[in-house]
């Protein structure tokens, strides 16, 4: 295990498979450390649960339509894993594999040579992943691609989160608000279709704070759909600024989190059907909405939208993005 601590201020805890995040130890309201993100205490539960569990999913996060894609004519095709499409890059990727590492101070920088063709993405490709904790409890992720050819990136962080403790039962009672105006309209497989839609007057407006057990047993087909949140929302931003992307809440620990990113599109997941049966690091059962994600991302299926920013990386270029999450920030922004 892998950590970056400081003193009254908690710590992060790493592992170099996959390069995840297995624990996240923040300050709740009565300055006791609380563990908020779910996982495992054993690498063989990594290997052999929940393999997003504080991961950063990629070479492509989220869903490639009819698990293929075009590049200068040439059509690249993927084994697909959800229903005809393709998930977080297939049933196995960069959370999968062993993740050589640096650690300085504050920060440990992961790197992993991914050959070309590995994943079937086109392209000798190295990766950087950035974690850094710092004493003001912010923790930062910066990520870097290059590539020797043509190839699509988009990589999130996947961590599930309950901010009043990975072992304490659902996130129902959590606070959020998301600065999104629009939305992606998707199809039944939840593959984007290159519209966006407004929140405005639907329960997928949470541009002000809400309650989340208030809005994710909505009628509202969009969520009938999913069984609860799992959209992809476009974030109110200025092009090439980092931007806030959403915020949480929980009355119960008093810990708040902030998100910041880069990136134009933030899907929010609150843990509708993975969960019920997995046991993480404290023994317990990780019920079904016992966690959510706040994922901030290029949007899904952008290498078949051409609308859609664009994920496309060619040599000579550098994919760099940056997400953050502030905990207990006062005034957020």
């Amino acid at each position: 295990m892998i950590s970056v601590k400081h003193e009254n201020a908690g710590q992060i805890s790493l592992i170099s498979y996959g390069a995840k995040l297995a624990s996240l130890l923040v300050p709740d309201k009565n300055g006791k450390l609380r563990d908020v993100v779910l996982g495992y205490n054993k690498l063989e539960d990594y290997i052999n649960g929940n393999r997003f569990f504080g991961s950063n999913p990629g070479p492509f996060a989220n869903r490639i339509g009819n698990a293929r894609f075009v590049i200068d004519g040439i059509e690249y095709k993927f084994q697909p894993n959800a229903n005809g499409h393709l998930l977080h890059s297939g049933t196995s990727a960069l959370e999968s594999v062993v993740w050589d590492y640096e650690i300085g101070n504050d920060f440990v920088k992961f790197i992993y040579k991914s050959p070309d063709g590995e994943f079937g993405f086109p392209g000798n490709k190295t990766f950087e992943i950035i974690y850094q904790w710092t004493e003001d409890l912010v923790l930062s992720f910066e990520y870097k691609v290059i590539t020797d050819k043509a190839t699509h990136v988009n990589l999130t962080h996947h961590s599930y989160f309950n901010l009043d403790g990975e072992d304490n039962g659902s996130i129902l009672d959590h606070q959020v608000s998301i600065n999104a105006p629009r939305f992606l309209e998707v199809d039944d497989d939840s593959i984007p279709t290159g519209k966006f839609l407004h929140v405005h007057g639907t329960p997928l407006d949470l541009r002000k704070q809400v309650k989340i057990a208030d809005r994710i047993f909505s009628e509202y087909s969009v969520l009938q759909k999913t069984m609860g949140f799992d959209q992809c929302f476009v974030i109110d931003r200025k092009e090439g600024e980092p931007a806030h992307c959403a915020s949480l809440r929980a009355a119960s620990s008093g810990i708040s989190m902030d998100v910041y990113s880069t990136l134009p599109g933030l899907q929010f997941y609150t843990g509708n059907h993975d969960n019920g049966m997995v046991k993480g690091k404290s023994g317990k059962i990780y019920p079904v909405h016992g966690s959510l994600c706040l994922e901030p991302q290029h949007f899904p299926n952008a290498p078949n939208i051409p609308s859609f920013p664009s994920t496309l990386l060619r040599p000579g270029e550098q994919y760099h993005e940056f997400i953050q999450f502030h905990f207990n920030k006062i005034n957020p922004a």
